[in-house]
């Protein structure tokens, strides 16, 4: 072999960077991707699996190494390779003999050796983009995914796209199992880790983040005696809302049934009928979550009580959470709709805003509801009657019986809204109240919490959607009446709260390309003229882009319950694994 490998170049040649070649045993051949590192590492890719080994160029020409493939799921059965080849480097290719061993997954010998003849041309001067990731493929049931791979980028897109993530791998979860495998691959390898199912929650970009997509993470059982489900962190609240609604139940769901279940149940959940039942991790029995250690746990008021209380709230800080266990409600219908008056005439878009708030004050813990304003563009993407107009947009939830919701909503009738569709409906059809947007978006989002709202807070409202007004469009300040039960403490405590505020604001702000900056800076300019009226505080579960900065994430929480969270970060995450997020720091960390 020595002999044939002979050069009498005087250029020891170095093989660092992308491959692609073809290995020929007996009468079979198979394509490989092989990447060569300069500190001496060697990463493979095939069809069947994955591998990971040494290189060495010793003089010039010669090119030799070693590697154990592992097979992945698709080889359809398990066990390892392992491969030794000698190769004539010369540029950009190079030939070269071997042998392969293949063995069983006890590590027993599977076949004998057999020698193959190796072809590979080079595609890059640089070690490919996968090269420490590629041993994650290994590990998991699931697919591993790498930049410039089919599917990659579908992968760690999402609902919002104004984020856009750059990981340095994506793992499509198949099972807990592989997510545990993820954590603990990137805690040695020391990288973040990110965790998406739908992507409605995106904060902060992934970039180099071992991206875990929990997607396949389905899921869905229903015990009607015990009004429970147990939910995957792969399902969207529609799933569940129709998997109940079979046996009269219902979950605690918030306006779109596009939304993640696991993303909004840690971000705290505020349902529709909140103000009747409280927010949704008031109803959360118990949740199965991987923690930075790679351990997989069962936590609830009973088992690891501090950690149970903390993700209900912390959001992705703690670990990546796999499934659930809610609280199911006997509701199969409720009483509910809009109310469109038109927003032109600012002195009657004021009086209906006015008539609300005065309204809102005096419903029952039963009346959970909104109002909206908004200024919308003369585009030919909205319907005829909606193109250049401003509207005052009441929404009403009412959990109880038709008859008595319909007289609690008659004073908001009286004011002569232009459309109106309350009335009776199906718990499950919920969600079509808001007509939150089904397909993904590029939108800016921001929120705040607010108290009671006065006479200049209206006449600073109506302001936004004055078409006599310079600016705009402003297509969506939502107002959400908080009270009732959300301002109470929970029968499960957790780390959200109102901080005793008495509406929530809502901020949802198309963002075409090259438009972001214009955005944003009239989302603040609404920030910055209610200011008197902000309390200062959020809600953890609308974070976003601009929100996620770390005085802003600060604000989401009582000062107690932000230091009790930072305490625990320091126990579950002291090296900060978990940090793709709107991020905790751990107590005591510079």
């Amino acid at each position: 072999m020595t002999d044939m490998l002979d050069t009498s170049s005087d250029t020891v040649q170095t093989p660092v960077g992308l491959w692609t070649g073809l290995m020929h045993d007996d009468d079979q051949t198979g394509p490989f991707t092989i990447s060569f590192a300069p500190d001496g590492t060697v990463a493979l890719r095939t069809p069947r699996g994955v591998g990971t080994g040494a290189w060495s160029a010793s003089r010039p020409g010669h090119l030799s190494y070693e590697l154990t493939e592992t097979f992945t799921p698709a080889a359809g059965h398990s066990g390892s390779v392992r491969i030794e080849v000698e190769a004539h480097l010369d540029g950009a290719a190079y030939r070269g003999i071997g042998t392969v061993r293949v063995y069983a997954p006890d590590g027993g010998p599977a076949r004998t050796a057999t020698s193959v003849k190796v072809t590979a041309d080079r595609l890059d001067v640089g070690q490919a983009a996968w090269h420490d990731m590629v041993g994650l493929g290994a590990r998991i049931r699931g697919r591993a995914l790498h930049p410039g791979d089919e599917g990659f980028a579908a992968a760690c897109s999402g609902w919002l796209l104004t984020v856009e993530h750059r990981p340095a791998a994506v793992v499509v979860a198949a099972d807990a199992g592989d997510v545990a495998a993820a954590v603990r691959f990137a805690a040695r390898a020391g990288r973040p880790v990110a965790v998406q199912s739908t992507g409605h929650g995106k904060s902060v970009p992934a970039d180099g983040a071992v991206f875990i997509a929990t997607g396949e993470l389905r899921e869905l059982s229903v015990d009607p005696r015990a009004r429970t489900a147990r939910i995957g962190a792969g399902l969207r609240w529609g799933e569940v809302l129709a998997a109940a609604a079979e046996h009269g139940l219902a979950p605690l769901c918030g306006s779109s049934g596009q939304v993640g279940v696991m993303g909004y149940l840690t971000g705290g959940g505020l349902p529709l009928t909140g103000r009747t039942y409280g927010f949704a991790a008031d109803h959360v029995r118990s949740l199965d979550i991987v923690t930075a250690d790679g351990l997989l746990r069962t936590v609830s008021p009973a088992q690891e009580s501090d950690l149970f209380w903390a993700v209900r709230g912390g959001k992705s800080n703690f670990g990546v959470v796999v499934a659930a266990e809610i609280d199911l409600l006997p509701l199969r219908t409720v009483y509910g709709g809009e109310l469109y008056y038109p927003g032109e005439d600012p002195g009657h878009a004021a009086r209906v805003l006015r008539s609300y708030l005065a309204w809102a004050e005096e419903q029952p813990d039963e009346m959970s509801s909104s109002v909206t304003l908004m200024r919308l563009p003369d585009v030919p993407q909205l319907p005829e009657e909606f193109r250049g107009r401003s509207f005052v947009q009441v929404r009403v939830v009412f959990a109880g019986e038709e008859e008595r919701g319909a007289r609690l909503v008659e004073p908001l009738r009286a004011l002569g809204p232009e459309k109106d569709t309350c009335g009776a409906l199906p718990y499950p059809e919920i969600t079509e109240i808001y007509q939150d947007p089904k397909n993904p978006v590029m939108a800016h989002l921001r929120s705040a919490l607010l108290r009671e709202l006065d006479d200049e807070a209206v006449v600073e409202l109506i302001s936004f959607i004055d078409p006599a007004t310079p600016g705009g469009p402003f297509p969506g300040i939502e107002l959400r009446h908080l009270g009732g039960a959300l301002n109470r403490p929970p029968r499960r405590p957790h780390a959200v709260s109102t901080q005793g505020a008495a509406f929530h604001l809502w901020m949802r702000m198309p963002a075409p390309a090259g438009q972001a900056g214009t955005v944003r800076q009239a989302a603040d300019e609404v920030l910055a003229r209610l200011r008197r009226w902000d309390t200062g505080a959020r809600l953890p579960g609308f974070l976003f882009d601009h929100d996620s900065a770390p005085e802003r994430v600060r604000r989401a929480y009582t000062e107690a319950d932000y230091r009790r969270l930072a305490v625990l970060k320091a126990k579950y995450d002291p090296n900060q694994l978990f940090r793709i997020n709107h991020n905790i720091p751990p107590f005591g960390a510079a």
